[in-house]
């Protein structure tokens, strides 16, 4: 299948940052009236003619950068995603430093790709927005005033959140969902819990995180050992979990933007066997031992909440209580060198 390819390069001589990969550099203004004559010059191309007589979207798609490199990465993935996807795309490029001139500037195309054959091709809009300096401050309006009215509006937050959370928070206030990505994140622990505080202030808006889609697969794998209910009584008898992450080196973590002790997946999937096993942590702070500069974690559990694990008590003894205090239940997670490391990504025993 043929890569997509933009209909407009920038041929703008004014001074400024440039984006070649963008396309065409418009006044923000004038970007739906722009947009508009693209359709038209796609349209009198003869091979595409007859799919080019409705302009289909079926959401807004905003992307999120803090760099032209990175969004620069992001168009680029757009040519595959598009293909499945068909949505305006708004890509914005965050310059957040203080220092920065207040600037905003717009590039427009249209993406082709092709569904069939090259023949039978799609296009989709992207928007390109850089906001620099003062003007960030109303990064919200800037960036509806380019959106598809009465579509969904998806939000894809690339890399660290801002240190200025009031950027993320006017962002979420215009959108259905946000989408993260926690294995990127230099400091996750913190990020992750400051994304979900403040998305707790946004009941309109979901969180979605791909590194919780990257553990799928050993959560259904776990669940699978315990699909017969003959065997779920057994839960009962789990008292400890050790979960074991990769690290990767400085070198191989600098490739690829990310933190080297990035443990969030291994906390994702602890997270989820205390919720399924009905634990409760221990309010005791030394039952809690947190190592960030190492990803070395244990949490010591205080009851269990038996409905979370079988419907039927386990014995006479256990009545109608539906807790029951643990003792010695602890769930650990423990790095382990990439190079010492199996191929799993992270490994864990009972």
């Amino acid at each position: 299948m043929m890569k997509g390819v933009g209909m407009a390069m920038d041929n703008s001589a004014t001074p400024g940052i440039h984006l070649p990969w963008a396309g065409k550099k418009v006044d923000q203004e004038r970007v739906e009236d722009e947009m508009s004559t693209l359709w038209r010059l796609a349209s009198d191309n003869m091979r595409i003619s007859q799919n080019m007589n409705v302009r289909t979207s079926v959401l807004n798609f905003v992307i999120c950068a803090q760099d032209v490199e990175s969004a620069r990465k992001a168009s680029t993935i757009l040519r595959d995603l598009s293909s499945t996807h068909i949505a305006r795309v708004t890509l914005l490029i965050l310059d957040t430093r203080s220092d920065a001139p207040s600037d905003v500037s717009t590039w427009i195309t249209l993406r082709s790709f092709p569904i069939i054959s090259d023949i039978m091709r799609h296009h989709f809009e992207q928007v390109t927005v850089s906001v620099s300096g003062a003007a960030v401050r109303y990064v919200d309006n800037i960036v509806q005033s380019l959106l598809k009215p009465d579509l969904p509006v998806y939000m894809w937050w690339l890399n660290d959140l801002p240190e200025d959370h009031g950027i993320f928070h006017r962002l979420i206030n215009i959108s259905t969902r946000v989408i993260i990505d926690s294995s990127h994140f230099l400091q996750p622990e913190e990020q992750i819990q400051d994304a979900s505080s403040i998305l707790q202030q946004a009941p309109h808006c979901a969180l979605s995180d791909l590194t919780w889609g990257r553990v799928t697969a050993w959560r259904e794998l776990i669940a699978q050992f315990f699909d017969i209910a003959e065997y779920r009584p057994y839960l009962m008898g789990v008292d400890s979990i050790v979960i074991e992450h990769t690290v990767a080196t400085s070198t191989q973590a600098l490739d690829h933007h990310s933190n080297p002790k990035n443990p969030i997946r291994a906390l994702l999937l602890a997270a989820w066997l205390k919720t399924r096993l009905g634990w409760q942590l221990s309010e005791n702070e030394s039952d809690k031992y947190l190592d960030n500069d190492t990803g070395t974690y244990y949490w010591d559990m205080s009851v269990r909440d038996m409905k979370k694990v079988v419907t039927q008590p386990l014995s006479t003894t256990v009545g109608k209580r539906t807790s029951v205090p643990l003792e010695g239940i602890r769930i650990s997670i423990q790095p382990r060198s990439l190079e010492k490391s199996a191929l799993a990504p992270f490994a864990w025993s009972i």
